[in-house]
């Protein structure tokens, strides 16, 4: 049950009457009846995985909850398509020329609450892998010129305005410069990095858009040396402003007096490396706990990582974790006001996904102050 539950969403919860007729996602006239009395419907439900594709078809298919048994609308399945015409992605070699645009006042604070942190659709499947096509839309891959003039995605981010990325530090300085190269695009808009166009069922995202960097900005304070990776926070300042799209959107930053519960849920995001050890090409998500700072504190300090006031501490639980890949990408959750804001950036951790073993993130509550001092003197 908690299943269908993640799949057809909390928002129509709240629904105690049902229309008798409705239409389902391929645009026939049917009746809203219980998931149970679809065959169609419960056999999309029994592969296993469930695709991508077949969970947004479950996700449009619902039109209600009776007790907590959804209400699907039954009809046919889509015909197996063939092969997407959609072509694959270029080379990895995207024109990053152009002039710098000039700063915008605004650009000097991060976007304002009733602005950031809009999601979508509240129809999520949280705790699950593969997200929808539009969620997560301020996520960001970050760009680096090989030595063989290609460009490769090692490092995740999100906007915070128009004008600015927030990641980690190690993504934009010390042993990434000379392993991978230089930081010098981030890409907005991005769901299946297989293809030019991505779609899920007839629904298609507009193209994902390559925007060079113009400057970093680590914090002084970070250095590869440090065993505890403090202060592994870091400002990306674009060359020039993103517009807001349906699939670019910025996120909220967390308030200074944030406080985290320890086993309160929190989200990350990215593509970073999947149980077969290998980078997704699909934009995945997880739900995390958070895990007790104290007894965090104890487990890194015996690998000489004594962790600071900066960091927290989340996951633990065994083949759940942010990985290479992920890393500078969010720790989310959502507001009181229901707002999704970034309460920390991935940082490091022991192995990946090693049961007992939470990973570690940079706080952005603590370092709130120095993300807006940062905007407003490189915002000129």
């Amino acid at each position: 049950m908690k299943l269908f539950l993640s799949i057809f969403g909390f928002s129509l919860l709240w629904s105690k009457t049902f229309s008798a007729s409705c239409r389902t996602p391929l645009g026939i006239i049917s009746e809203c009846v219980s998931l149970y009395d679809c065959p169609q419907l419960v056999g999309l439900l029994k592969q296993s995985p469930i695709s991508a594709d077949a969970v947004h078809f479950l996700r449009q298919s619902g039109c209600g909850f009776e007790g907590n048994t959804p209400k699907v609308c039954c009809g046919p399945l889509p015909s197996a398509s063939p092969q997407s015409t959609v072509r694959p992605r270029p080379n990895n070699n995207p024109d990053l020329s152009g002039n710098t645009e000039s700063s915008v006042g605004e650009d000097s604070e991060p976007s304002p609450r009733g602005e950031c942190g809009l999601d979508n659709n509240e129809d999520r499947i949280f705790g699950g892998e593969a997200t929808d096509i539009d969620e997560f839309p301020w996520m960001a891959l970050l760009g680096y010129r090989t030595k063989m003039n290609s460009i490769t995605y090692q490092c995740g981010g999100v906007l915070i305005n128009h004008r600015y990325i927030l990641t980690a530090a190690h993504c934009t300085v010390g042993e990434i410069e000379k392993v991978v190269g230089k930081l010098v695009s981030a890409r907005l808009g991005e769901y299946d990095t297989r293809t030019e166009i991505d779609c899920l069922g007839q629904d298609c995202a507009d193209a994902a858009v390559e925007v060079p960097v113009q400057a970093a900005y680590p914090h002084s304070g970070f250095s590869d040396k440090n065993v505890n990776r403090k202060d592994d926070i870091a400002l990306v300042r674009l060359a020039k402003r993103v517009r807001y799209t349906s699939f670019i959107k910025p996120i909220c930053l967390a308030e200074r007096r944030l406080r985290l519960t320890t086993g309160s849920s929190v989200y990350v995001a990215g593509w970073g490396k999947t149980l077969e050890g290998k980078n997704s090409p699909r934009k995945l998500k997880l739900s995390l706990p958070i895990f007790d700072k104290s007894e965090c504190v104890a487990k890194y300090s015996t690998l000489k990582a004594e962790l600071t006031e900066g960091q927290i501490c989340a996951g633990g639980e065994f083949a759940k974790d942010a990985c290479r890949g992920d890393s500078g990408g969010p720790l989310m959750k959502k507001a009181s006001s229901d707002d999704w804001e970034c309460v920390a950036v991935v940082s490091f951790g022991f192995g990946c996904g090693s049961d007992g073993w939470p990973g570690v993130y940079t706080s952005v509550a603590a370092y709130n102050d120095w993300i807006r001092q940062t905007m407003r003197s490189s915002n000129l």
